[in-house]
């Protein structure tokens, strides 16, 4: 008994930590898209040039600065106004999930579930495209909170129905 206790617990606690981090990562996404779609089209790699030359400049990854500034100066107007909205709209969305998992509302575990599921797929097909190393890391990340939200979500009804 008290070693199913045990895992429970850490099972709820990573579940929580992992909410929290949906929730600062929603923030940061809203952010993010916000400035987006607010910002003017050069300021982009002007922020970018800005806080990193002195980092790459006259060193060996003087490459990697180029390569990138290259890139936000070759970034399509719809390109930036696609990924504005999608991080608006993910970010919204995540905070919006985020707090009612907080609160502990039954019916936000399936929907999110549903939703970061619905994520991952277009998630996938980006991944198989452009090999990113960071689209990865949040592919594995959203798979295990959905199999966390999952186990949380099964312990929850369990709790109600024996309550």
């Amino acid at each position: 008994m008290v070693h199913r206790l045990f895992t429970q617990r850490f099972w709820h606690e990573l579940f929580e930590a992992g909410v929290f981090l949906k929730a600062v990562n929603s923030l940061w996404e809203t952010s993010v898209g916000l400035y987006l779609l607010s910002s003017v089209h050069p300021t982009l790699r002007g922020w970018f040039v800005f806080f990193t030359k002195e980092e790459f400049l006259g060193g060996r990854d003087e490459f990697i600065f180029q390569y990138i500034s290259n890139h936000l100066n070759q970034l399509s107007l719809s390109t930036k106004n696609f990924v504005g909205l999608y991080l608006l709209f993910h970010g919204l969305l995540n905070m919006f999930l985020s707090y009612n998992l907080y609160r502990n509302r039954l019916w936000a575990y399936p929907v999110s579930i549903g939703i970061t599921s619905l994520f991952l797929v277009y998630q996938s097909y980006r991944l198989f495209h452009t090999h990113s190393l960071i689209l990865l890391c949040v592919t594995i990340f959203d798979i295990a909170f959905i199999y966390l939200t999952w186990h949380e979500y099964k312990y929850q009804l369990h709790k109600r129905h024996t309550s």
